[in-house]
């Protein structure tokens, strides 16, 4: 499976916005309900940040109590524990709360520009695109100069595969407040439109514009390392892995960094070891993935088997949520067609492909995962369509330009196919050994 190499994080992105809560109004009379800032452990409870955290939370608490009807304060407190969402990677439990908080604001103040970003952008997190969007565009309404409602809109149209829109809110954005935020977004559109150098100079910007050490400077400089991953630069990705352990010990997604390096360059007991810290760290999705690559490569297939399963378990758990209580869990229907793929289920994976690809017809990604399940089921002709959609905006990222070349090959355009494979591999050798050896299969199939 290939790493994540460019996932949204709203709240990184949007700093000013983050979220918790436990407040719940009734028949307009207000019930006070708080949950607990769930306890840290291991590297985590040593970080810094940590008691500045404990101590914020507990005065907004205190104020809440004394004044259980002011949305500032709960605005507040659901910024501070987003926030702990992010450095925790437990989404499930704050998504949830924080959007109970964040409506019950806007119940008090249909109009509360804050709230209504909050609320956007918990949707986006919860991959509910489109309901984001229309969130967004009620705030663009009530300030149509604000910078953040802007980048909101940038990220809705990019995940539901409206580009050419994505881009005008992006130079929009720009227009407004040039910073971090504008400027990864900004990155990330000129990546999806097949501009790499461009995309890489922009997230330099981001990082250069960030705080050192801070979660969302070193998050922009891990999008900066996989740019490098993808162009053949392992040297460079591994030296702002470094950079960012540095300035901030034990970054998780650094550690998963260390160990793509490692699992390119063949050493997997010590890849191993970096996902497992990382994982240990933060219960992030992206970690158990790329460690049933690496368990698969070190000769252990019962370990990546148990791997893919519990992480399925765990993704199928928050999509039954989501679609039990769409204010609960996460849409997660992509990644558990590909992991029904490593499990051998195509027909399973299949039909989650198509659960994506409806909710987002237009998005490169989704169109990505509908191709790839449909040519494991030997289906080519009907792959053939989405290949063209996951094209359209020249992207250049190598496995997709591989997994296309193949697929075009299967329906008989051997010359295109063999352009697109060639130049997927020239790009990023390295890339999911699997993979690799599928296409030259088919690049020497002549």
């Amino acid at each position: 499976m290939q790493p994540v190499t460019r996932k949204i994080f709203y709240t990184i992105l949007v700093i000013s916005c983050t979220a918790f809560a436990g407040f719940i109004f009734m028949n307009g009379k207000s019930k006070t309900e708080f949950p607990a800032l769930k306890e840290r452990t291991g590297v985590l409870a040593q970080d810094p940040e940590w008691p500045t955290t404990q101590k914020n939370v507990a005065n907004l608490l205190a104020q809440l109590k004394t004044k259980p009807d002011d949305t500032k304060t709960m605005l507040l407190l659901a910024k501070e524990f987003m926030q702990e969402a992010r450095v925790t990677g437990n989404y499930s439990y704050y998504n949830k709360t924080a959007l109970d908080l964040t409506n019950d604001a806007l119940r008090l103040q249909p109009k509360n520009l804050d709230a209504i970003c909050y609320q956007s952008m918990i949707y986006l997190s919860q991959h509910r695109f489109a309901e984001g969007k229309d969130v967004a565009m009620k705030g663009m309404e009530i300030n149509p100069y604000n910078a953040f409602i802007y980048g909101l809109l940038v990220d809705a149209n990019v995940e539901l595969g409206d580009y050419d829109a994505a881009v005008k809110m992006a130079d929009k954005m720009n227009s407004i407040r040039p910073d971090l935020r504008s400027y990864s977004r900004i990155s990330y559109l000129r990546e999806i439109f097949g501009d790499v150098p461009g995309s890489m100079e922009a997230v330099k910007m981001a990082v250069d514009a960030g705080y050192p050490g801070r979660e969302d400077t070193e998050w922009a400089r891990m999008v900066w390392a996989h740019l490098y991953e993808d162009s053949n630069q392992l040297d460079k990705a591994l030296e702002q892995y470094n950079m960012a352990l540095a300035e901030r010990p034990n970054y998780p997604f650094a550690l998963a960094g260390l160990g793509r390096i490692a699992k390119y360059n063949k050493d997997y007991p010590s890849a191993i070891q970096y996902y497992e810290k990382a994982r240990v760290i933060m219960s992030d999705a992206s970690f158990y993935e790329e460690l049933i690559d690496v368990y698969q490569l070190n000769n252990q297939p019962d370990k990546a088997k148990e791997c893919a399963q519990v992480t399925l378990n765990a993704l199928l758990s928050d999509n039954i949520a989501a679609n039990t209580d769409k204010n609960s869990g996460h849409y997660s229907d992509r990644d558990i067609a590909n992991l029904y793929l490593i499990l051998g289920n195509t027909d399973k994976a299949f039909e989650h492909a198509q659960t994506e690809h409806n909710r987002r017809p237009l998005n490169i990604d989704a169109n990505e995962t509908m191709a790839w399940v449909l040519y494991q089921q030997s289906k080519y002709a009907e792959a053939a369509p989405y290949v063209t959609a996951m094209l359209r905006t020249n992207i250049q990222k190598p496995e997709y330009l591989v997994k296309a070349g193949i697929i075009m090959e299967a329906n008989g355009q051997t010359a295109a196919g063999k352009v697109l494979i060639d130049k997927g591999l020239s790009l990023k050798p390295y890339m999911d050994e699997a993979l690799v050896k599928t296409a030259q299969s088919v690049n020497f199939k002549k």
